[in-house]
């Protein structure tokens, strides 16, 4: 079974330079973006024991062509659905919102999930220098956890 790190953004250049830095130093790792709350939450109802990393960004923008008065939703709902389930993984919390990535971070913390906090800075640049690095202690700690529930 192929794990997925599956990501919660509506940022197209961040995206791209996600996807980028996961294909060159994760490649044998599904990547799995998802533009708002409600896609990513059914998704993660059906495939919870795939994903070895989740990262959630807060603010969403409207997808790009749908209707007017369609919610994207926010990080903070995906964050309070995973709230009320059982931890899988560690999560990566990425916003520029502050006071809502600490509310996110708060509330995944309180239900015993591992939650590691970024704060995007100048552009695309903190993904490579921030970002990624906290994917891939996500992901030995993924592996450590479930290499001791083996064993």
């Amino acid at each position: 079974m192929q794990m997925t790190i599956a990501i919660l953004e509506d940022n197209e250049d961040r995206i791209r330079v996600m996807s980028d830095c996961l294909a060159d130093k994760f490649p044998f790792f599904q990547r799995r973006f998802f533009r708002s709350a409600p896609e990513a939450s059914a998704w993660l109802e059906r495939n919870f024991t795939t994903v070895i990393c989740l990262a959630l960004d807060h603010d969403l923008e409207p997808v790009p062509g749908s209707a007017p008065e369609y919610d994207p939703g926010t990080g903070r709902d995906v964050a309070d659905f995973l709230a009320q389930r059982q931890p899988q993984c560690p999560v990566i919390v990425h916003s520029t919102n502050v006071p809502a990535a600490m509310g996110m971070e708060l509330v995944l913390t309180d239900a015993g999930w591992s939650v590691t906090r970024v704060t995007p800075y100048n552009d695309v640049e903190w993904i490579a220098a921030s970002w990624l690095p906290a994917v891939r202690e996500a992901i030995v700690q993924s592996a450590a956890v479930a290499h001791s529930a083996s064993s």
